[in-house]
């Protein structure tokens, strides 16, 4: 029966599976090729971590003969190579267990029009770049291990090769013997970040559905004006918002800070311009339900532009968390986070170990958060100059 109906269709049912079969012996040695490659690619990076590691014990060995004085000689200063040398090997096998990982997951994905050798120099490439942007930061980090004489040698070391916590519990230390404790600044700072950037969510969110969804007099003048405010930076407004805080009596409070920060153009124009792209029919549909313009709002429109509320959640909080505030904030007790830091920063020589922890714990916050919604932000970007 079932051979009567393929060849009634013009199908030859042997044909079929035959061509099955082999798409199938096809598949077993690709991935056979590939398993014999991932283990030699996996005993190169063994051998060259085990011989990197070698020359760093001997090396690390040799120099601790001759601070002791036990041998005569000068210290061998080319540990930071093999160490380098070392964090690529690692970098390299991990972003390889994630090509494996992928391989192995998903092998019928569409092949790209291009052949292995443009394949590996796509991965090579990435790579280099991955290291050229992760350098700034493993650089901060490492700096912020290092003791003070490490941190003074010239040429600099990337990795430090007497890893101590010192400058962060010095940081600690210097931090306690203020007259305000380390725990009010980081809450001014926490209240400032968390108020502003919901006001500013919210404000921009509300805007937005008006600008994207409704026509109105003066909507696209009110939106190009919105444009142009782009091109203006935190410098240039300073002066206008300081004047605008003292009229309203807010100089030295919280609201000096929290409220230029509701009205930040960024946060309108992501939104609007995210919302455009939120089919009309979804929310013409609520109206005959008898949905309120706010249930309409709230339960349909927010939802739906997740990835461009996260990404302005994003760029707020990066924002606020790193402002003194110095210039509308002048007591002590209101001063933010970032205020205190800076001022041990600019302690001299002898506090540049933690101004070096200083500078970590600053960028921890932000990057945190870029961190875990990084794919929100790539969405948001690619469709917020799409319409419907």
């Amino acid at each position: 029966m079932i051979d009567h109906e393929f060849q009634k269709s013009g199908y030859d049912l042997e044909s079929i599976l035959a061509r099955r079969r082999k798409e199938k012996e096809e598949a077993r040695a690709a991935l056979k090729k590939f398993l014999l490659i991932s283990l030699a690619v996996v005993l190169v990076l063994a051998a060259a971590f085990i011989f990197t590691t070698v020359q760093i014990n001997k090396i690390q060995a040799y120099n601790l003969q001759v601070d002791q004085g036990l041998i005569e000689g000068t210290v061998d200063n080319d540990i930071s190579v093999y160490m380098a040398a070392r964090v690529c090997i690692v970098f390299a096998a991990i972003c390889y267990a994630l090509f494996m990982l992928v391989k192995l997951l998903h092998p019928k994905r569409r092949k790209p029009n291009r052949s292995f050798w443009g394949d590996l120099g796509i991965y090579i490439l990435m790579a280099i770049i991955a290291v050229a942007m992760a350098f700034p930061l493993v650089f901060s980090i490492a700096s912020s291990l290092k003791p003070l004489d490490e941190l003074f040698r010239f040429p600099p070391k990337v990795f430090p090769q007497h890893i101590t916590l010192d400058n962060y519990s010095d940081l600690i230390v210097v931090l306690g013997q203020s007259w305000v404790p380390f725990s009010r600044y980081l809450t001014n700072t926490v209240f400032i970040t968390f108020v502003g950037t919901f006001g500013h969510v919210l404000i921009a969110s509300m805007a937005a559905f008006v600008l994207a969804k409704y026509d109105f007099p003066g909507g696209k003048f009110f939106f190009n004006v919105v444009v142009t405010a782009l091109m203006f930076s935190g410098y240039v407004t300073g002066i206008p918002n300081y004047i605008i805080m003292s009229r309203l009596k807010m100089i030295d409070t919280y609201w000096a800070v929290i409220l230029p920060a509701f009205a930040a153009p960024i946060g309108l124009f992501l939104m609007k311009q995210f919302m455009e792209g939120l089919p009309t029919v979804l929310i013409e549909a609520a109206q005959i339900d008898g949905a309120s313009q706010l249930r309409i709002f709230w339960s349909i429109v927010m939802p739906n532009v997740k990835p461009a509320w996260l990404t302005i959640i994003i760029f707020s909080v990066q924002n606020l968390w790193n402002t003194n505030a110095s210039t509308v904030i002048y007591s002590e007790s209101k001063k933010t986070l970032v205020y205190a830091l800076q001022q041990i920063q600019a302690g001299g020589i002898a506090r540049t170990g933690m101004a070096a922890a200083v500078t970590v714990i600053v960028m921890v916050v932000p990057i945190s958060i870029f961190i875990l919604s990084q794919s929100q932000i790539l969405e948001t970007m690619a469709s917020s100059g799409l319409k419907e």
